[in-house]
């Protein structure tokens, strides 16, 4: 079994594997690397194992140099996808080999689904995803939910919100979206990312958006891959929330899930036992485990995740400050910062 690099050559026969491997995702596609590379100027270094004329494996790598975290090897959102144990430490020991090559202070596999119970590899579980099971008829799951979520839905229905998917609609979502990540401390990835997005993958993403008299109030975007729909990145300013823009937001990704034949809905990661997490669970989902893996190489102990950067003054001294920067001032500085986190 050869280990190999991903290419124009052999995209095709990557995403091939993508789309047959049951614990893929849309983050494993191979066109998040030209995303990467257009968006971020990132140098993305995906690896696969083949064995013969077959795929067995593939582990796409982002490596990233920060002043804050220093230089690290990330994959994608999902992390490996293995065929068996012996694929999977064949690529792990190569992530490794090329963490030592440029000298990175760790790997992290990132969101995976599946613990790789390999030697060196350190594990987070303090996440999850939400996955919640359609049916055909939405009304299933409509009366599946509790009365009071329900409330919610009729509340933003009698405020006369209304959803729309229209991807031609980011240029007036994406300021929105960036304000709202703005009122959480978070710097936005920048238009350019979701531009770039959109090209590569125009029949996996797609932007819902909350309106109102024709005025978008929020929003976010989906991938529709396989079987599921994914929620990904969304913004809701907090001066909508009495409108219940989130609920309906919700509904109608699920209404729409059940009416297009899809099986899932994944609402997303969230840190257990967190607010969001309490949220999605009104929804009448079903958790799922995503582990974060790590290699150290050089250092003692993982970076935090989730909650734990609460704990960091760091952290919080940035949180702070970021969300009273003019807006305009983030977009300059938010891309230079997400390109070194970016899917953190």
């Amino acid at each position: 079994m050869d280990v190999l690099k991903l290419n124009e050559h052999n995209l095709a026969e990557w995403d091939k594997f993508v789309w047959e491997f049951s614990d893929t995702s849309h983050f494993h596609l191979g066109g998040w690397k030209a995303v990467l590379e257009s968006a971020f100027g990132l140098k993305p270094h995906y690896l696969f194992a083949k064995d013969g004329d077959h795929i067995r494996g593939i582990l796409p790598l982002i490596p990233v140099s920060s002043r804050l975290t220093g230089r690290y090897v990330t994959s994608m959102p999902g992390g490996l996808c293995a065929a068996d144990e012996e694929t999977a430490e064949l690529l792990i020991q190569a992530a490794i080999e090329f963490v030592r090559r440029v000298q990175a202070n760790y790997l992290i596999l990132r969101d995976s689904y599946h613990k790789w119970d390999l030697p060196g590899l350190m594990t987070n579980d303090d996440h999850c995803t939400m996955l919640v099971e359609l049916h055909e008829d939405p009304e299933k799951i409509w009366y599946a939910v509790n009365r009071r979520t329900r409330q919610s839905v009729k509340k933003a229905f009698h405020a006369d919100l209304e959803v729309i998917c229209d991807q031609n609609s980011l240029d007036v979502f994406y300021p929105i979206y960036s304000r709202a990540l703005q009122e959480r401390g978070t710097p936005t990835q920048g238009s350019l990312f979701f531009e770039s997005m959109l090209r590569e993958f125009p029949s996996i993403f797609n932007l819902l958006v909350v309106c109102r008299d024709n005025q978008i109030l929020g929003g976010g975007f989906v991938a529709f891959f396989k079987d599921t729909i994914y929620n990904t990145w969304g913004g809701m300013p907090r001066q909508y929330y009495d409108l219940h823009t989130n609920y309906i937001l919700y509904w109608e990704t699920l209404k729409y899930g059940c009416e297009n034949g899809y099986k899932w809905v994944d609402l997303g990661r969230s840190e257990k036992n967190s607010g969001v997490l309490n949220f999605k669970k009104q929804w009448r989902g079903k958790p799922k485990p995503l582990y974060q893996q790590y290699y150290l190489n050089g250092i003692s102990d993982p970076p935090a995740v989730g909650n734990q950067r609460a704990d960091d003054i760091q952290y919080r001294l940035f949180s702070g400050v970021w969300k009273h920067l003019p807006l305009p001032l983030t977009e300059i500085l938010g891309t230079q910062i997400r390109k070194r986190m970016p899917f953190g």
